[in-house]
């Protein structure tokens, strides 16, 4: 009997948990601009903090609406003990993967900077009005801190476990994890950050499903707009191809690892609780 079937009311939630993100961010935009406080508070920082504030409630005590009784059960229950040696392993693995990850796509985009600039300039203005330190600590704050958690809560946090409960079927793990890194993808707005953030949106729902966590995700997205604006600092002429494929070696072998310590930590503790 085939009891594969697909769950639309789920589907819905994951796919508009982005939409209702970036929604919040053209109606706090829209209201601040009417007011004229647009230019003296960031609007990206009242839309990430409102956005916190709902998902996160959605996140820690409305589970019900985008998990499985039996995913909520094992949340309830299914935590592991993982050792302090554990989390600072991993910890360390992140900020190396997601120092990796950055160095990766910027080089990429140096090199097609360098050989075909015209296919960059919108988005080297987009950079130098969002992400400019010359912007201001608020949104150089926003940016580093608020976005990454604001956003791994909805695409990770809601839409990934939405989408994992609304398939039922083999390989649905699979589809769920492309189906958030295509909306995470989809969301940055233009076909240049679609080409890394759909990559590092894999790699941050991999990470997320590995740990059943959403902890490990973020500190590898903070980790990732931080490292960004160091990147500034670096002279364009080092990002060759042998720094390219370093890195991208790097990072595989960090997320490998990070992969390999989780699993025998959940091993362990699953041994632990059977003796």
């Amino acid at each position: 009997m085939n009891n594969s079937h697909i769950n639309f009311r789920k589907l819905g939630i994951a796919v508009l948990a982005p939409v209702s993100m970036l929604l919040i961010q053209d109606i706090a935009f829209a209201a601040m601009s009417l007011a004229g406080i647009a230019q003296i508070i960031p609007y990206s920082l009242v839309s990430y903090t409102v956005a916190i504030l709902l998902f996160g409630y959605i996140y820690l005590f409305q589970g019900h609406l985008y998990m499985t009784d039996k995913e909520i059960n094992k949340n309830r229950t299914g935590r592991t003990n993982r050792s302090f040696l554990c989390g600072f392993i991993v910890v360390i693995l992140m900020i190396a993967s997601g120092i990796s990850l950055q160095v990766l796509s910027t080089g990429i985009l140096n090199i097609i900077d360098r050989y075909h600039p015209e296919l960059l300039e919108h988005y080297h203005d987009m950079v130098s009005h969002s992400f400019s330190l010359s912007n201001g600590s608020i949104r150089v704050f926003t940016v580093m801190f608020m976005a990454p958690i604001a956003e791994e809560l909805v695409f990770r946090g809601i839409s990934l476990a939405a989408a994992r409960s609304a398939f039922s079927f083999k390989g649905a793990g699979v589809i769920a994890v492309i189906l958030s890194a295509l909306l995470f993808g989809l969301a940055h707005g233009n076909a240049v950050q679609f080409c890394y953030a759909f990559p590092v949106g894999i790699i941050l729902a991999l990470v997320t499903v590995w740990s059943s966590s959403l902890i490990p995700s973020i500190l590898l997205h903070i980790t990732i707009n931080v490292s960004s604006y160091m990147m500034d600092y670096i002279p364009a002429i080092w990002f060759g191809i042998p720094v390219i494929i370093i890195s991208a070696i790097i990072a595989a072998v960090c997320i490998t690892c990070i992969y390999l310590v989780i699993h025998r930590s959940q091993k362990q503790s699953s041994s632990d609780k059977i003796s």
